[in-house]
């Protein structure tokens, strides 16, 4: 079978599970085929009837995975007032939030949220993580080999948010990385948690 083309750039692959019923959705084979496909139509999203047509899944299928992704919030309906005149279908167009979703416990998210922690760490990250994103999106400009993996301009603008969410998965992709490789590899972090008796020294 032929490979489909990509139209938007993707980052991050993704999914964490937070129920059953999640489990069950993201089970399935034509689940990840619709998703991508809705992904991959963009802002103005797509018709099922389009999805069942291009993707040759049952009509019945694609209707119900819909109205489940929908009920999960990993797919919302193109606005009605920004249809083109005439247009009644309804168009499913991907969250910004799932490509890019992680899951937190929600008792600790509220206790972070409540005690202020969020909110310093934003306060004091604001500047030099900016700071780093105009770097980083100055280094992908100038380098030619680097250039392939910038997201599309003036494209793909979301209707709820009114941003690109293939350009806020690129910038979060990045600073997820960096992170985890600073936990997970880097000396001053391993030093830190040896002194807060959270790491043995290594013998």
């Amino acid at each position: 079978m032929k490979q489909k083309s990509k139209k938007l750039k993707i980052y991050l692959t993704h999914f964490p599970v937070k129920s059953y019923i999640e489990a069950d959705i993201l089970s399935k084979e034509t689940t990840w085929r619709i998703m991508d496909h809705i992904r991959q139509a963009g802002a103005k999203g797509i018709t099922a009837e389009e999805i069942t047509r291009e993707e040759q899944i049952p009509v019945s299928i694609v209707y119900t995975t819909l109205k489940e992704l929908y009920r999960l919030e990993y797919v919302f309906l193109y606005p009605r007032q920004k249809k083109e005149k005439g247009e009644r279908k309804k168009r499913f167009v991907c969250e910004r939030g799932t490509w890019g979703k992680y899951g937190i416990d929600k008792e600790f998210d509220t206790v972070i949220k409540i005690n202020g922690i969020t909110e310093t760490i934003m306060k004091d990250m604001r500047l030099p993580i900016m700071k780093t994103f105009e770097e980083i999106y100055e280094k992908f400009s100038s380098k030619k080999e680097l250039q392939q993996f910038l997201p599309t301009k003036d494209t793909n603008i979301c209707p709820n948010c009114q941003r690109s969410h293939e350009s806020m998965e690129f910038f979060y992709a990045i600073l997820l990385r960096s992170i985890d490789l600073m936990i997970t590899e880097s000396k001053e972090f391993k030093e830190f948690l040896i002194e807060k008796g959270y790491a043995s020294k290594d013998q």
